[in-house]
């Protein structure tokens, strides 16, 4: 069913205060694989470090789709742009603003995309924006895409200056639910056989995530302070315990970035942007 433009748009999301602990950052680097490689400073409350993709994690909330007529067994996530202007502290409170502020029409059957952008705030700062591309099955057909609309990066059109593979674990959907996101395409095969796949998928965003601590440990020497800004868009599924192969770009600004399964040899990840202060 085609979404409803004049009510999404209008849509007024409460902001609201989310507490969270060291045991919620610890969880969130646990579940992308943190600490295998016998790095600790994610996984391990000495000198913690956060991975700055967690805060997408503390903007979860699905409660406003229903009362707007979107079906959350139609929705993947299409994309994420993060932008980060102080790192998190391991534990702490954040006060969440929240709009729909644009929509994408594929056209009528055809997809549909939400884009939904959150600021979190903490003692009254901005500490992180989420520009969040959520891609709606059957959604399109409503009269045209209005509103603000996903920024779309290319990455260079020449061999990748480096590759690199990051294996999943077969449980790692699993995990990464109890942060929040129990959409149960995630963990029941009925559900995920009935929307197309052959078995559970991994979240967008822990993808995402995976991709965002490997750039951090390879490109900014493990500092969350020197990422300024991360993006994707979600291109295919990735079924856990399958590898990703990365392929890096080096640029002035920071790094472009791809992925793709190395089993299927498909597409998971594209347009990749990680902007890298000095």
């Amino acid at each position: 069913m085609a979404l409803d433009p004049e009510r999404l748009l209008a849509l007024e999301i409460p902001s609201r205060q989310v507490d969270y602990s060291d045991r919620d950052t610890l969880l969130y680097a646990l579940s992308l694989g943190a600490g295998f490689d016998k790095d600790l400073r994610f996984v391990h409350e000495d000198e913690q470090r956060v991975v700055p993709s967690f805060g997408q994690s503390l903007t979860f909330d699905d409660s406003w789709m229903d009362p707007t007529g979107v079906d959350l067994a139609k929705v993947v996530h299409g994309g994420l742009d993060l932008r980060f202007d102080a790192p998190f502290t391991p534990a702490g409170s954040v006060e969440l603003r929240s709009s729909i502020v644009g929509l994408g029409d594929k056209g009528e059957g055809k997809a549909a995309i939400i884009l939904q952008e959150t600021e979190l705030l903490q003692e009254g700062r901005r500490i992180f924006t989420s520009l969040s591309s959520l891609f709606v099955r059957g959604g399109g057909g409503f009269g045209g895409s209005v509103g603000q609309q996903p920024e779309m990066n290319a990455s260079p059109d020449r061999e990748p200056d480096e590759t690199f593979e990051v294996s999943t674990r077969a449980d790692q959907a699993l995990l990464f639910r109890l942060l929040g996101d129990r959409n149960p395409l995630h963990a029941l095969p009925e559900v995920a056989r009935a929307a197309g796949f052959e078995r559970p998928i991994l979240h967008g965003a822990c993808t995402f995530g995976i991709a965002c601590l490997t750039v951090l440990q390879r490109y900014c020497d493990g500092d969350p302070a020197r990422l300024s800004r991360f993006a994707a868009r979600f291109s295919g599924p990735l079924y856990p315990g399958e590898t990703l192969v990365f392929s890096f770009w080096k640029l002035d600004t920071g790094i472009s970035f791809s992925a793709k399964t190395k089993e299927r040899g498909l597409p998971v990840l594209d347009g990749g942007r990680a902007d890298i202060q000095a």
